[in-house]
């Protein structure tokens, strides 16, 4: 104590001594921020004896994310929900973040030459480096197989996401060249885009690195029965393309020559390591590419270190997984820290469970041996002795492989049903059967004490593979405090990879035990299913749990406290899965709306999606000619922009993002039309971002299909539909912005005072590169301005929301809505957008009054805005009853 007293903040503690530290801190940079990365620099914090300065070095515009969920990125399209860390955990750390690739590694002067996405770059000296720059896509050397082809693109970073969904926009087919996991689930996504979707896979059946050929073609069997197409044993001869990208796939099946038309083609043929770095600056490289590393994860060079699929292990194998990985980082920050560690790496459980195009499987061995020997599809009785139970009927395919002599399990596959993964995963580790013989095990005996909590685990087996999580680690936190699943992987990590110990595995019933166990009361109803309502229902969905006995059987403890109470709890669940009810069912029209109107408020409140359903609302209603008298050829809010005539408009790009959020609502409220649907969300975003509270009126018709959505060109503004253009040229013919908002708008019968305070709404929102190409700003945290990084607080309670980071806003809180619109213009920031049309407001003498008012009157604008919002929510729109309907 006296020592700290003496030295104050500049006393380190290390071990049982304070020491003062000498000279400056190590400097550890760290190339490539993926998982694996991620976990370096984690390890770098919790391990370090000494002060580090860390520096991340990040390729992508984004922070770290969790790969192993990207397909979820289709649905969510929000990095965020990705996202391992943010701009505030490398604050917090003192971490360096740079938004750059290292290009060049000087051994000698210790130092990383950078470049970054918008052309700048730099150098960086370094004490210790550390290549996680993982793996890049293998492109197959095929005639026509070109990436600078509109259609043609990998599946494996984010922004590839974003490439397969804007490609899908205009296109409707699409195949993926490789049937193994990425290949799967690069399908998987196609298809929820609404695709028609192809597998094209050289093998003879399906992920032919992971199960046989049975397993395989069950496979096969059920991802086609999703609507998915597989194509297994081609030979692909040509990409095929035109003016417009990619036309199709010239390939050889079954003896013939075929062309597959499609728009889009995604390679995801498998992945080569990136050593392009290591290779210029003469690191030693393994047999087959990679850094070569010895069993320290440090390569020729002591000063360099490399993790993860860049890393050669003895100049051997790469591993491709995240586990392994997590794995080697542990390893390499224990070296890398401390001089005496004895830390080495010899290896990794290779094991993987998945769920791929709805499907579970399974894949676990004792070592590595049962994939690299294929011990896993050998018929050689000398080798293995194979035990198969297969139900076709209903998906399911269980394949356990011993010794010759039946005494050790070596692995297994398991398909449709992978409940015993991580007890089998066990089992394949040990020695022996614990007294069972082959056919017992395949049937479903499981020879492990589990001390009684139904698991089929020992203390010391692993729940979470992903980061090598026993049980004994789980329940430990559990007694410590740990009561939902959120907070085991706060604690412990486990769950935070794949996430199937959750979904489909054994915490659920570990979780409920402990709990029991330790007598800890969660205030959940009943106490034998210990979760959340949100949890059970997510639990029930991926288990695919019909009835309340199912339930509380698989997911609550052996013995189950008050397990009759399970019944008023679960079955609105299972009613809400499996039934078919809707939310709607049972209530007339206006309870529907009501209904509906909360929904939305909770959607938009997770979802911070406030300026997107704005426009959406804005650019249905912006269709309308106040000289045309007949529906649906007037215009207006009728719910035409739903149909592709109408969301294909240059103006109205990235809308259909909108329309699927909507899309479940509409399923849930049958009486509520589109037209309704869309109004409301909007005036449901404007109140939740804290404007005005919209007097809005609903009961709007719908057109009945595509041939209600107007022309091109009907609104004398060229292909936008009626809509305002963002800069000139102006489809109207106007010379300057003023007129253009005047042809659009008083077309629409608004005056200039209304064109001022609709333009107001402009406080929320931003733009990107890539919608309207009116703005350098892209998607991505590097592309980002100062207010649309993903930290940034922008809601109107001062929470962050961006989702997306990227962009550039109007404002500086552009998810608050108020009059920021009518004052930040006047500081003159260059990283806030300000068009030729927002200038006009207060250039010309026409709107400039107005504009003044609301700078200086917030009352005012929220007042002129919501009646003006309400006239554009009901332009055009043909009433039933005529009156509208009233919910408020």
């Amino acid at each position: 104590i006296r020592i700290e007293e003496e030295l104050g903040d500049k006393a380190v503690f290390a071990g049982a001594n304070f020491r003062q530290p000498l000279g400056a801190p190590r400097r550890v940079v760290v190339a490539g921020w993926g998982p694996v990365g991620h976990a370096v620099v984690e390890g770098l914090l919790e391990g370090a004896k000494e002060p580090l300065a860390i520096t991340i070095l990040c390729e992508e515009p984004y922070f770290a994310y969790n790969r192993v969920k990207l397909t979820s990125f289709f649905a969510h399209r929000s990095p965020e929900k990705l996202a391992l860390a943010g701009e505030t955990w490398c604050q917090e750390n003192g971490i360096e973040l740079i938004f750059g690739a290292a290009t060049a590694i000087d051994t000698a002067g210790k130092k990383v030459t950078f470049s970054r996405r918008k052309g700048e770059g730099g150098s960086i000296e370094y004490d210790e480096l550390v290549l996680a720059t993982g793996s890049k896509p293998f492109v197959p050397p095929t005639p026509g197989l070109d990436l600078s082809i509109p259609g043609l693109c990998l599946y494996r970073t984010i922004d590839d996401c974003i490439s397969m969904i804007e490609r899908a926009k205009v296109c409707s087919k699409a195949a993926v060249i490789g049937g193994g996991l990425l290949g799967l689930e690069g399908a998987k996504a196609l298809y929820d885009l609404g695709m028609e979707a192809h597998i094209l896979e050289m093998a003879p059946h399906l992920m032919p690195v992971q199960v046989d050929a049975a397993a395989g073609a069950l496979l096969k069997s059920q991802v086609e029965a999703l609507g998915v197409k597989v194509h297994t044993g081609v030979k692909i001869l040509e990409i095929l393309s035109g003016e417009g990208g990619v036309t199709g796939v010239k390939l050889l099946e079954n003896g013939e020559e075929t062309v597959l038309e499609v728009g889009l083609v995604c390679v995801s043929a498998g992945v080569r390591p990136r050593d392009e770095l290591a290779q210029a600056c003469g690191l030693k490289l393994g047999g087959r590419g990679g850094v070569h590393v010895d069993e320290r994860q440090r390569s020729s060079d002591p000063h360099i270190w490399a993790v993860g699929e860049v890393a050669s292990i003895g100049g051997g194998m790469c591993y491709g997984l995240s586990a392994p990985g997590r794995h080697q980082a542990q390893v390499c920050v224990s070296n890398l820290v401390d001089k005496s560690s004895t830390a080495t790496y010899a290896g990794s459980d290779l094991s993987t469970k998945l769920k791929l195009m709805g499907v579970d499987l399974g894949s676990f061995g004792g070592s590595a041996d049962f994939w690299f020997k294929r011990q896993y599809c050998t018929d050689d009785a000398a080798v293995a002795k194979t035990l198969v139970s297969e139900d076709a009927a209903k998906g399911v395919y269980k394949k356990l492989v011993f010794t010759p002599d039946g005494k050790q399990l070596l692995g297994g596959i398991l398909l449709g049903d992978i409940k015993d993964f991580a007890k089998l995963s066990a089992i394949s580790k040990k020695p022996s059967l614990g007294g069972l013989t082959p056919e017992q095990l395949l049937a479903g005996d499981i020879p492990v004490d589990d001390g009684g909590d139904g698991t089929k685990l020992a203390e010391d087996d692993l729940v979470c593979n992903c980061h090598s999580v026993s049980k004994r680690v789980i329940k430990t936190a559990i007694k410590n405090g740990a009561i939902t699943f959120a907070d085991i992987k706060r604690c412990t990590k486990a769950g935070t990879g794949c996430g199937t110990c959750i979904s489909t595995g054994p915490m659920p019933r570990v979780l409920a035990s402990t709990l029991q166990e330790c007598g800890t009361k969660t205030g959940a109803c009943p106490p034998c299913l210990p979760f959340p309502i949100q949890d059970i229902e997510d639990l029930c969905k991926e288990r695919q749990l019909k009835t309340v006995d199912a339930v509380v059987s698989e997911l609550g403890p052996i013995n189950k406290p008050e397990a009759d109470k399970c019944t008023a709890v679960v079955t609105p669940i299972l009613d809400k899965l499996w039934s078919g009810k809707l939310k709607g069912d049972g209530l007339d029209h206006v309870g529907q709306l009501k209904a509906l109107r909360k929904d939305l408020f909770e959607f938009v409140e997770k979802q911070n999606c406030n300026p997107i359903f704005v426009r959406l609302a804005w650019h249905d209603s912006g269709t309308y000619d106040k000289a045309r008298t007949e529906f649906p050829d007037r215009g207006g809010a009728n719910g035409s922009i739903i149909y592709a005539p109408e969301i294909n408009h240059g103006a109205n790009n990235g809308l259909n993002k909108a329309v699927r959020f909507l899309e479940p609502y509409k399923a849930e409220y049958p009486l509520v039309s589109w037209a309704d649907l869309i109004q409301m969300a909007s005036a449901v975003s404007i109140e939740h971002a804290g404007g005005p509270k919209i007097a809005m009126k609903y009961g709007r018709q719908d057109v009945s299909g595509p041939e209600g959505c107007p022309d091109t060109a009907s609104r004398n503004t060229a292909a936008n539909a009626g809509l305002p253009d963002a800069a000139m040229p102006f489809g109207c013919g106007a010379q300057d912005a003023p007129t253009h908002l005047r042809n659009v708008f008083h077309r629409m019968g608004f005056n200039d005072q209304e064109i001022v305070a609709l333009s107001g709404a402009h406080t929320i929102g931003r733009a990107f590169k890539e919608r309207s190409g009116t703005v350098p700003e892209g998607y991505g945290e590097a592309n980002a301005c100062t207010f649309t990084r993903a930290a940034c607080p922008v809601r109107h309670d001062g929470k962050a929301g961006v989702g997306m980071p990227g962009g550039r806003s109007w404002t500086k809180k552009w998810l608050k809505f108020d009059n920021s619109y009518f004052q930040e213009y006047a500081e003159d920031n260059k990283e806030l957008l300000w068009l030729d049309t927002d200038k006009a407001l207060h250039t010309d003498d026409g709107f400039k009054p107005t504009f003044m008012t609301y700078k200086n009157d917030q009352e005012a604008f929220f007042k002129d805005y919501a009646a003006a919002h309400k006239k554009l929510s009901e332009l055009g729109s043909k009433f039933e009853p005529a009156e509208g309907i009233v919910i408020d």
